[in-house]
């Protein structure tokens, strides 16, 4: 039995390896192994707001990889799209220049990347709540998140059918706003990252506490995740990892280096239950995109 279980639907990087930027299949395998080793069994590739013309080709090499795999890599079970359709508020380290205005013909245009998981936007945006319906109509998970969206704003995205949220707390409108609304409805998922260094260990008890049939794990990693310290792309952009925080060269958070496993101790630490802190990791990420492994 392999000790790769986990599933994590947020995936940028890993091994030294940025998924917008990989060159040749190579690259692909290099990071799947990586996950594995880090314990990932299957994951989502997660291309965040860039030009879509190297999205496309970063996609396309993914794809070629990842119907022939081998039994020591990660499984790739389809994408993850964190953009365009972002706010420029709340868009943390997504460079600002191909944020785009939500519009159905753009949409089209990502989603004729094959096997299109869950795509990430902002509610509050004119026109957002259209592409949230033709995501779900078209089986596509809709994800709020990097949105400055009111209260009424967020709980018009989960009405039209978006049913979770990226990264809660992070990049996002609280309380009130996105984080508030995702916590008080019954029907809504929530992801986050659970680090020490994303969300506060009081804030994520909080979350989970009365909720924890309904939260799931990520470390949201980037290249360096794998590695170490050091210097490394993040699409167009150069992240600097020191002491287990990578952040863009100006300061900001730009995603995780941590394990799962590391997520899990936390959460024993602060009294989670073992039981669900496990299905957060494993079969509720997969339940959420209509997967199995």
């Amino acid at each position: 039995m392999s000790d790769a279980h986990f599933v994590d639907l947020q995936i940028n990087g890993h091994g030294g390896i940025d998924f917008l930027s990989v060159k040749d299949p190579d690259d692909v395998r290099k990071a799947s192994r990586s996950l594995y080793q880090a314990g990932v069994a299957a994951y989502l590739p997660t291309l965040i707001t860039s030009d879509l013309a190297r999205l496309k080709e970063a996609a396309a090499i993914i794809n070629g990889v990842k119907g022939d795999q081998g039994p020591d890599e990660a499984k790739i079970l389809g994408f993850h799209l964190e953009g365009p359709f972002i706010s420029h508020a709340k868009c943390g380290v997504h460079p600002q220049h191909f944020i785009a205005d939500p519009s159905l013909d753009l949409l089209k245009e990502y989603l004729s990347i094959d096997d299109v998981k869950i795509v990430t936007l902002a509610p509050e945006l004119p026109g957002a709540l259209e592409l949230i319906r033709y995501l779900v109509d078209h089986g596509i998970v809709a994800s709020l998140g990097h949105s400055d969206a009111t209260l009424d704003q967020a709980h018009s995205g989960f009405d039209a059918g978006a049913k979770t949220v990226t990264h809660l707390y992070n990049a996002m409108s609280k309380f009130p706003g996105l984080a508030q609304a995702a916590l008080e409805r019954d029907d809504i998922t929530f992801q986050i990252i659970v680090d020490d260094l994303h969300v506060t260990r009081e804030n994520v008890l909080q979350a989970i506490n009365g909720r924890a049939d309904r939260f799931i794990l990520t470390n949201d990693t980037v290249a360096a995740a794998g590695i170490g310290d050091g210097r490394f792309s993040f699409g167009e952009m150069e992240i600097e990892v020191n002491a287990g925080q990578a952040r863009r060269l100006d300061g900001t958070l730009a995603g995780g280096v941590g394990t799962l496993s590391r997520s899990l101790e936390i959460l024993a630490e602060i009294g989670v239950n073992q039981s669900e802190s496990w299905a957060a990791a494993t079969t509720r990420p997969l339940a959420l995109i209509g997967e199995k492994l």
